[in-house]
């Protein structure tokens, strides 16, 4: 006992509760359950705990104890999901993961499609380029144009948290068709080709996350561009930007 401090709960975290193998899950709720009955035997009353992250609130209920601890979930992204997804790379680490140990849990797929992603990330059009066939977009010359082009600038770039790896290697929105990104990202900038993409002007909106008409990115589908995980994409976007709470 230490004077001053009465202890209300007690908390972990698993680190893989996503995998298909769930021995060492099992084995940190276990040791987990012994430490909080110690307490509760040495403090005579219950204690409150929790342990359960989005996986395991999606696919482990003998975790969820007295409370749980969603993440991920909260943007409306399965951890769970992401790495079992058809779209993995093939010979990535998460094509890899997808093909040996993760698969959806018995009971929580239908708890995985009601998920529905909240966040998006937009800007506008900076400014629109008409450039012949011919003629290199941004640092390194990594794309050239193979026709008359119509190049837009976007104000978003790595300092942003837009990746540098999504350089020649990603799509976003605008009026409701898919512009690719044309050479590299910059720190503060960003080249889409709208070329295909009628009535574009100065101004457009242009989604970088979430929907528009019938089209949609999702921070799936750029984390599996750049082979890392959805989160990294949801927790670096936007942090120089303002936000809109809804």
């Amino acid at each position: 006992d230490i004077p001053g401090l009465a202890i209300e709960g007690v908390l972990s975290h698993f680190s893989d509760a996503d995998l298909l193998d769930r021995s060492f899950t099992d084995q940190q709720l276990d040791k987990f359950r012994r430490v909080r009955e110690y307490l509760e035997k040495r403090l005579k009353r219950r204690i409150l705990s929790h342990m359960a992250n989005s996986s395991a609130v999606l696919s482990f209920e003998d975790a969820y104890l007295d409370m749980v601890r969603p993440g991920i979930a909260l943007y409306g992204y399965s951890a769970v999901e992401s790495f079992y997804d058809d779209k993995a790379p093939k010979g990535s680490d998460r094509g890899e993961r997808k093909a040996k140990e993760c698969v959806p849990m018995s009971g929580s797929l239908a708890l995985h499609s009601a998920l529905i992603p909240v966040m998006s990330v937009k800007t506008k059009i900076l400014c629109l380029r008409n450039l012949p066939p011919g003629t290199p977009v941004s640092y390194g010359r990594t794309f050239v144009t193979k026709r008359r082009s119509r190049i837009g600038v976007i104000p978003l770039g790595y300092a942003d948290g837009f990746s540098r790896l999504f350089s020649n290697n990603a799509e976003v929105l605008v009026r409701g068709g898919r512009a690719p990104v044309v050479g590299r990202v910059c720190m503060d900038l960003t080249m889409i080709d709208v070329t295909g993409i009628r009535g574009v002007q100065e101004g457009d909106e242009v989604v970088i996350i979430g929907t528009q008409g019938k089209e949609a990115v999702t921070a799936d589908e750029l984390s599996m561009r750049i082979n890392t995980i959805p989160y990294e994409i949801l927790t670096s976007l936007g942090s120089k930007s303002q936000r809109v709470y809804v």
